[in-house]
């Protein structure tokens, strides 16, 4: 069947990567508008770099938007189809330089989100994803990610999957729209209750919904305290005190599930190319952040909020 000449010569603004960098860079400049000096860096260089370090995070930002999670990828396509678009384009082993070091400022696109669209949602979800980097039949041999015990890889074990993997865990606590409020990476065999000792700057008077991994009724009272924030959990169902959770609990905590589905198919969370720890945190900061960076134009655009895959088609 021959296609109409409209469809054929119709641009596609999904796959053109000037038109969303800049789309995302004024996203990006917006929210840091009062972190960067007036050459759009976040700190003084005594020569003047060719791409600014808001560049840097916006471009970090807008390849794993576009599923691009390759940068041998987007330096190819950079240079064959943007050439011309991209006159102060940086070499490839630069540009990753400079966004390891700024990912602290990377995951700070979705701090800035967060904080902004808070008031639309009064209940919170809490879980965790693995992250496997070494496969299972290379457990005894692998070397990579191991440059410190602190930082290298564990095996844990999948309760969703029913399978043990060798990697990391990535925490999150997310609202019932989608927008992420805070996230963390931990070891693979760390407790998922571990990780929520450890979060702060809760939101107050919310409430946090969580699975069976959470049920600690310290925890409980030490967030209520601190952060007037109900934790609710499943009871186990040898519990003496064993009530039914609420059918309406579980329907908000099918968020996280979709969450985690979008970030391993249009973000390719499993899909691993890092070969060190700081490598993996870029990279997973990255991904969150574009993950804000699509809610905050569903937002701005009137649609709804977790319908990412084609935030950018407008």
């Amino acid at each position: 069947m021959r296609l109409s000449k409209d469809v054929t010569t119709r641009p596609n603004p999904m796959h053109n990567i000037r038109t969303n960098f800049r789309k995302i860079y004024g996203i990006c400049k917006e929210l840091f508008d009062k972190e960067v000096d007036r050459d759009n860096n976040f700190q003084f260089y005594p020569v003047k770099p060719k791409m600014n370090d808001l560049e840097i995070v916006s471009l970090s930002c807008c390849m794993e938007a576009l599923s691009i999670d390759s940068e041998n990828l987007l330096w190819s396509k950079l240079k064959t189809d943007y050439a011309s678009l991209f006159p102060n384009l940086i070499d490839r082993s630069r540009f990753n330089r400079r966004r390891r070091r700024l990912s602290g400022l990377i995951i700070r696109v979705q701090d800035h989100v967060s904080h902004r669209l808070e008031n639309l949602s009064q209940i919170m979800v809490i879980d965790s994803i693995p992250v496997p980097v070494v496969k299972m039949a290379r457990e005894k041999s692998h070397k990579s990610f191991k440059e410190s015990f602190e930082t290298a890889p564990a095996k844990g074990y999948s309760a969703v999957n029913k399978s043990w993997f060798i990697g990391y865990k990535l925490h999150v606590v997310i609202y019932d729209n989608g927008i992420v409020q805070q996230s963390g990476i931990t070891k693979g065999n760390v407790h998922d209750i571990n990780f929520l000792k450890q979060v702060e700057n809760l939101p107050a008077d919310k409430q946090l919904l969580g699975d069976r991994a959470y049920i600690s009724k310290t925890l409980q009272m030490d967030l209520f305290d601190r952060y007037q924030v109900n934790l609710k959990v499943p009871f186990r169902n040898n519990q003496h005190d064993y009530r039914k959770h609420p059918q309406k609990y579980k329907s908000k905590r099918q968020m996280v599930e979709t969450f985690f589905a979008q970030m391993c198919d249009q973000m390719n969370l499993r899909r691993n190319y890092a070969k060190s720890y700081q490598g993996l945190v870029t990279r997973l900061t990255s991904k969150l952040s574009s993950m804000a960076i699509l809610h905050w134009i569903n937002y701005l655009n009137g649609r709804k909020i977790a319908q990412i895959k084609h935030a950018l088609s407008f």
